[in-house]
Formats: C-alpha cells, structure tokens, sequence
C-alpha cells in the first residue's frame, strides 16, 4: 500500500472561495491500499476519520466547502472486485461500487436489460463528470435525490458490504439509507457493489425526474417504476414504485403499488396511482420548490412512468 503523509509531503490541493478569492488547503493523509482487506483495514484505524475515495465528485466539494472534514482518503479505485462489473444472461447485473457512471450508460447490454438505470445515469451531471463519478459513491453520499436510487429499488437491486475485516452482508438497496446523508455503513464499512437481478419477462421499467434544468441540476422529484404483466390476462402481476427527493429517503410508493396488482393497467388506474403515490410522500420546502408543488409533480411522474413501464412490458 502506498501512502502519503501531511505536511511537505502530503496531498494538498488549493481552492478560492467565493468572490473573496481566499485561498485555503486541504491537507490530509492519502492511502492506495492493494486489496479489500487492507482498505478496510485503514478506515478501521481512522475511528471515522478515514473516508473511502472513489470518484470523489461528492467528496471533493464537500471538502472543498468545509461541509466534510476527515484526517485521510483512502483510494478504492485501484481494487478489481470494486472497480469492475459485468453482465450475464439470466444472472443479472453486478457492479462495483467504484464503477464509473459512463462505462455503464454506453454498454448496450446494460441499455438493452436495464433501461431505467440507464435513464437515470444519463442525467447524472455532465458525461465528462460520469467518466468520474462512480455508482457507489451515489449511494454513498445518501442524498434524498440520488438519481440512481430509484431504478436501483424499483429493479430489487442488493447492496453487498463488508464490515470489520472479513464480514460481509447484503441488504437490499431501499434499506442502505439511514438518513440525509446517512448510509448504514459504518465507520469501517464499505460498499463492495451492487447485484441487479435480470428482468423477467414482459417486465418494463421507467425513470423520470424533474428539474429546473435538463442536466447539470439536482431533481426537484424523480420517479422510477417497474411493472410485471401476467402473461395470460395482461394483468398487473407485480409492480414497484420508487419516489426520489420528495422524503427523507428514496421511499415506495407502496399504498400506489397495492391498488395496481391484479389489475388491467387501464389510464385511469394508472393516474389513480399517480394521486395515491403524491400523499405518500412527505417533501420539504426549499429553494427548488415548494412541498405542495413537489407533491404535484409526484403524482404526473409516477402516472408518466407506469405508462412507460406498462408500453416497454408489452413489447415482444
């Protein structure tokens, strides 16, 4: 493992702050560990001072605007099981945790089985911040308007983590959350990556978000949906909703779900789930829009996504 301490030889890295212009340093340790092992080996020995770097498109501004404060970085992006990912036929998808966005979003196998994922990534930012950002660090960073959470949850995506030297656990991604900004890791904890199980047939899914800008802008809402029709009737066999930046946490929209299965997914119903879903949400006011507006736009894109799903699920 390579390191480097603070002082002469330490990382540091210059900013200016706003129209003053004040320029300050960011001094830290910086570890490359070699293995898994050995990186969770370092973050044990910070005691929660120590923070796992992968993309750093998250960390880096948080550093930068004093919003985060740790005594070391520990580099993961040089570790295989997390750095790489691959999907299988009837296996599904698996992704490591420090995968960028962009090798995702371009391979036509993950476009092809997983398109609310891919619609989700492609909103990240800018694709010059996707060949950087990774999908770990997404959930990591537990924003309420993570725009991968949703289509992760809605899909049934696992999260496989490893505590405290060897022991690992997997957990499903709706259940990584603790809060704004607080995953279920601990302070030794890191996200190995993320099992998405293959679609079943006649399986559609749909990702939307709003925004006061196209790109570059953090959802007022989003909405992912996943509908299963029964093969036979057409009817909804199984379906999933998730509701992004409207709540503490990504949330299902569950009451919404309820009324949908078993069910011809005629328009009416679909907007039916659409007013359902808006009160099962509990938004804030802030400076992107109002609770009473976000609510609004909850219900137009859970009816727009069930519509999606409902289209992509009868496609041969």
């Amino acid at each position: 493992m390579r390191s480097r301490g603070q002082g002469q030889n330490g990382r540091k890295a210059a900013f200016k702050q706003g129209s003053t212009a004040e320029v300050f340093l960011m001094r830290f340790n910086y570890f490359e560990p070699t293995s898994v092992q050995e990186a969770v080996d370092v973050l044990g020995r910070g005691n929660g001072k120590y923070k796992a770097l992968a993309g750093g498109t998250d960390l880096i501004i948080a550093l930068r605007r004093r919003v985060a404060n740790y005594e070391a970085l520990v580099s993961i992006k040089g570790l295989p099981d997390i750095t790489s990912w691959s999907v299988e036929p009837g296996k599904g998808l698996r992704i490591g945790a420090a995968t960028p966005f962009r090798q995702l979003e371009t391979s036509p196998a993950v476009i092809e089985r997983f398109p609310a994922l891919v619609e989700a990534i492609r909103v990240v930012g800018s694709i010059q911040l996707r060949n950087t950002a990774t999908i770990g660090g997404n959930l990591c960073n537990a924003s309420p308007s993570a725009d991968s959470v949703p289509p992760l949850m809605v899909v049934g995506a696992t999260a496989t983590i490893v505590e405290d030297g060897s022991s690992t656990y997997t957990i499903p991604v709706a259940q990584f959350f603790a809060g704004p900004g607080h995953s279920v890791l601990g302070p030794t904890g890191l996200l190995l990556w993320l099992d998405v199980p293959e679609p079943r047939r006649m399986t559609g899914t749909c990702f939307e978000r709003l925004t006061p800008r196209n790109a570059l802008d953090i959802a007022i809402a989003s909405v992912a949906s996943q509908v299963t029709l029964d093969q036979s009737s057409g009817k909804v066999e199984d379906v999933a909703i998730a509701l992004g930046a409207v709540a503490p946490t990504p949330v299902r929209a569950l009451k919404a779900e309820e009324i949908l299965r078993d069910h011809e997914p005629t328009p009416e119903l679909l907007a039916k789930a659409g007013k359902i879903a808006k009160e099962e949400c509990t938004p804030i006011d802030d400076i992107r829009g109002t609770a009473f507006y976000r609510r609004a736009m909850v219900e137009i894109l859970v009816r727009r996504t069930l519509e999606r799903a409902v289209d992509r699920a009868r496609l041969p």
